[in-house]
């Protein structure tokens, strides 16, 4: 079982947070924790060691459906059997082409 201090070790020498300073995290002075997530569901974020966190931030869809949507999951897990993704750069998609259809 992962721990939080496990996690933070390995994220801190082998992650790069592109929206952070990683200095920030990485000093032992002033330094700012990041904060190792385990699961979500709902409006929560768990970590390791059972905490629970108030997702203020909701990237995504989650602000709107939060963490583990059943509609959104299985919809999600049609889609990796069928394409994970390909970029729109010479290529489109059957599931890209409809929802643009909608949106139009």
């Amino acid at each position: 079982m992962t721990s939080n201090r496990e996690l933070l070790d390995r994220s801190l020498k082998a992650v790069w947070h592109p929206c952070t300073q990683m200095k920030q995290h990485a000093s032992a002075v002033d330094a700012l924790p990041l904060v190792p997530i385990a699961s979500g569901k709902g409006v929560w974020l768990y970590d390791f060691d059972g905490h629970r966190y108030l997702d203020g931030i909701s990237s995504w869809w989650v602000n709107l459906f939060g963490h583990c949507h059943p509609r959104i999951n299985a919809a999600l897990r049609e889609q990796l059997d069928e394409l994970e993704h390909v970029i729109l750069a010479g290529f489109t998609q059957r599931p890209v082409v409809e929802l643009s259809e909608r949106l139009a």
